[in-house]
């Protein structure tokens, strides 16, 4: 299994351990990706990570059929290192463009 960003064909954004099989795919530590424009003064997106349907044991992992994913992408290193701080060993991994950075806090957003 590899990290991975899902997007579904409803919108919404996941991220979690994917693996392939027949049917479609098994996400295992899943959570969604939101979006913040805390500064409307200027055109920086925060990215964050939410628990996805906290409500349910969906971080046990969730099946996905093929047909609800629109496609899956590599996630840039400073997603994969909020996640890793929630759901992995907590390793850091080097910034993939200078032009992003982590924010301060304590909040799991990413500036871009």
């Amino acid at each position: 299994m590899t990290v991975k960003v899902i997007r579904l064909i409803s919108g919404e954004e996941l991220m979690g351990n994917v693996e392939e099989n027949p049917s479609g795919y098994f996400v295992k530590n899943v959570c969604q990706i939101v979006t913040s424009y805390a500064d409307t003064t200027s055109a920086t997106a925060r990215v964050g990570l939410a628990p996805f349907m906290p409500y349910t044991k969906s971080s046990d992992g969730i099946a996905l059929g093929k047909s609800y994913v629109g496609f899956i992408v590599e996630p840039v290193n400073e997603l994969i290192n909020e996640y890793n701080k929630v759901f992995g060993s907590g390793l850091v991994m080097p910034p993939s463009k200078p032009t992003i950075q982590t924010s301060s806090g304590s909040h799991g957003f990413v500036k871009i």
